[in-house]
């Protein structure tokens, strides 16, 4: 439809005039003018909500900036590199928990978070753990190792009783001379019995302890509990053991949740699948979590810990089964920090070695630095890594002062002393870890 005139008139005279503006030299300066005060503008506006942004981010980090640099009110632990070679030291692992495991508790301990009612908050890791146990499973987190001890302890009272083989009368934990049957003993009072020899234990050591008679059900659950270590002798077949109305329970102060088994340290999924009804372990460096105590068994079995009341004076809070998820995840693609440590290769650590003794042998009071190639522990005895060390000779101190004063101050450097001078071992040393420990050794050799 052709437009009416008065329409196309009134166009020509607005493209008339706007250009007439647009060529007017005092409309255009000011157009000018404005155009080069919003470009001056534009930097200003944006460094200082650059600047706003920054000063919000330092304030929320600076407790945590303060905490790390030990200026914080409250005296905290000392930073730890493991250089002992010993993942399992008594003094800690040195090895860090990953961040997307820290980041998952952060919502929780905000105290500003809606939390879930009505479903288990451990369904994420029992979906991990379903397929590599065979079965599905419940998981029960615990404030502490210990405090599982005492949960299993109560398979001794109500009628029930627990057999410990005797070729666990090892000390359950580094550092300590209690054995298993001592610790379930002092948890509960109730009913605990050492069967078999120290060489072992066998199907018929089931059936004297039991006087010929299965074991009665109690509540849909067995009421006498096998509760061994991971250990090959006290193995039994589970139909061989569940003919005798027996429930197994293995506990582990250092596993993993899941994976290979080829380092020397067992997992609680394959536990389960060898034909174990439950597991207890303690959280820590295998794990990828802070210190807890994590319960995992059949679903049928599980059904009378959900029923105790005690167990709300033991559960573990939202955000510490949140870090037990976050960990299972990287878990499931063999991605922990000390996967990381497992995987690096010889190579790579000899590569990392050679640079340390060259920094180490420029310093003042160093004698010689050299890599030598003894191996690395994992927690248990059958698990060793190669590894490589720098062996580091002084002529200021004996090596046994030097490994005293290297755990001193802020950050504790972990070194075995020998007739031969100080090891450092970097297999569960991170890069990050090595480029502080030239500093910490010039200071303790002074």
């Amino acid at each position: 439809m052709a437009l009416p005139p008065w329409t196309v008139d009134l166009l020509r005279r607005g493209v008339a005039d706007l250009a007439r503006q647009a060529t007017d030299p005092e409309t255009a300066q000011n157009l000018k003018d404005q155009a080069s005060k919003l470009v001056e503008e534009l930097p200003r506006v944006a460094r200082e909500k650059v600047d706003t942004i920054l000063k919000q981010a330092e304030a929320s980090a600076a407790p945590f900036r303060d905490a790390w640099a030990g200026t914080s009110a409250f005296q905290g632990p000392q930073s730890l590199i493991n250089g002992s070679g010993k993942l399992s030291h008594e003094r800690g692992s040195g090895v860090a928990v990953d961040a997307s495991v820290l980041a998952a508790a952060a919502p929780y301990l905000m105290g500003d978070c809606s939390l879930s009612q009505g479903h288990r908050n451990t369904q994420p890791v029992e979906r991990f753990l379903t397929e590599p146990c065979g079965t599905e499973v419940q998981v029960l987190v615990v404030n502490s190792f210990d405090a599982g001890l005492s949960l299993i302890g109560q398979c001794g009272r109500r009628a029930g009783r627990i057999l410990v083989p005797r070729c666990c009368a090892v000390p359950l934990r580094s550092g300590s001379s209690a054995c298993l049957a001592d610790e379930l003993q002092r948890w509960t009072g109730g009913s605990v019995r050492e069967v078999g020899t120290s060489d072992g234990i066998k199907e018929s050591d089931l059936a004297d302890a039991l006087g010929g008679c299965p074991s009665r059900s109690f509540g849909g659950q067995r009421t006498t509990t096998l509760v061994r270590l991971p250990k090959e002798c006290c193995t039994l077949d589970a139909e061989a053991r569940r003919k005798h109305g027996v429930s197994e329970i293995v506990v582990t102060p250092s596993a993993r949740l899941l994976g290979a088994s080829s380092e020397g340290c067992c997992s609680a999924a394959g536990l389960i699948r060898a034909g174990a009804d439950a597991v207890l372990i303690g959280g820590g460096v295998l794990t990828g979590t802070p210190g807890m105590g994590i319960l995992i068994g059949r679903t049928e079995w599980m059904k009378v810990w959900n029923e105790d009341p005690r167990i709300s004076m033991l559960q573990a809070p939202d955000a510490i089964v949140a870090m037990l998820n976050a960990a299972a995840l990287l878990a499931c693609d063999n991605n922990l920090p000390v996967d990381r440590l497992i995987a690096a290769s010889e190579s790579n650590l000899q590569d990392r070695a050679e640079r340390l003794a060259t920094q180490l042998s420029g310093i003042d009071g160093v004698t010689s630095a050299v890599v030598t190639q003894d191996s690395a522990t994992m927690p248990l005895k059958s698990g060793t890594l190669p590894s490589r060390q720098v062996l580091v000779r002084v002529n200021t101190s004996s090596p046994a002062v030097v490994v005293e004063r290297l755990t001193k101050g802020d950050t504790c450097l972990l070194a075995e002393p020998s007739d031969d001078g100080v090891a450092i071992d970097l297999r569960w040393v991170t890069p990050d870890q090595q480029a502080r420990i030239s500093q910490l050794f010039a200071i303790a050799i002074r």
